[in-house]
């Protein structure tokens, strides 16, 4: 089975996660189950029918894994890893049409890779506004990824398929990007803000301004500057400021004295009235 041509490459792999996923459902469910042993190896084989299944977030995340890697298996095997000669054996025509190969840099990957490692700082330090953010980013990733995929193969025609995708992505992504950009400025240098004392705070805002302006100048001076130093720059300054904001609210808030009022009302109260020693 490993090595026949029978069963394609990416069946294969499929189905080996689906097989891999039904026996570590099953063996979660009888490790962490309770009662006979019956019980627990007739749970998880029933989804449990006929008893516990032991932990159900597990048991459901591998049974979900199983599913949808046997789902896969199954359309892979039948359209033998999009293989011309199958697809043009269904769609019943003699030849499939030539698609064209992605053109252009996608960095939705890394910024996938980026959210990820965000979003499990987030877990470990309990930063709550940081995972929710994560995950907030990933929803957004995982909806253009799949816009872009699919405007792709829209058409023939790589130049077409370029101008659909932008008519498409063009007004959500300004406004988000626009939000998410000013997000991470305020949040990441409030914490700082908030770490350091008084006078270290002016001048760490005077120098994030002052670079930030220089940097819109230079871009705005050099418009030849290409597209992916412009996006370097961007993603390093993003980077930097989730940083100095990690390393701030990992260092906890400086002590910040409160003045009350109460003092100053009680000196009113007991003020003499106007006139009183004449």
């Amino acid at each position: 089975m490993l090595t026949t041509r029978m069963f394609t490459p990416a069946f294969k792999f499929f189905a080996g996660l689906c097989v891999f996923a039904v026996v570590a459902g099953i063996a979660v469910g009888i490790t962490s189950g309770e009662g006979a042993l019956v019980d627990r190896v007739l749970g998880p084989l029933s989804l449990g029918w006929k008893g516990g299944v032991g932990n159900h977030f597990a048991y459901a995340f591998f049974v979900g894994l199983a599913v949808a890697s046997g789902f896969l298996a199954g359309i892979l095997i039948a359209f033998r890893d999009a293989d011309p000669a199958a697809q043009a054996q269904v769609v019943h025509t003699e030849t499939v049409p030539v698609v064209p190969a992605p053109v252009g840099v996608n960095y939705l990957p890394a910024l996938t890779a980026l959210t990820t490692v965000f979003f499990l700082i987030g877990l470990a330090t309990g930063t709550r506004w940081m995972t929710i953010a994560a995950v907030a980013v990933s929803v957004c990733i995982a909806f253009v990824w799949t816009l872009r995929t699919w405007a792709e193969h829209a058409t023939g025609d790589a130049g077409a398929n370029i101008g659909l995708y932008h008519r498409f992505i063009d007004p959500l992504r300004v406004p988000v990007i626009s939000i998410v950009t000013v997000a991470i400025i305020a949040i990441g240098l409030s914490r700082v803000l908030l770490t350091v004392s008084k006078t270290a705070s002016v001048w760490i805002f005077g120098l994030v301004a002052l670079v930030f302006f220089l940097v819109c100048v230079l871009l705005a001076l050099k418009p030849q500057v290409s597209r992916v130093l412009t996006t370097v720059l961007v993603i390093l300054a993003a980077i930097a400021i989730i940083a100095a904001g990690i390393a701030a609210a990992l260092a906890g808030e400086r002590t910040i004295e409160h003045h009350s009022s109460e003092g100053a009302m009680a000196a009113v109260t007991s003020a003499p009235p106007i006139g009183a020693g004449a």
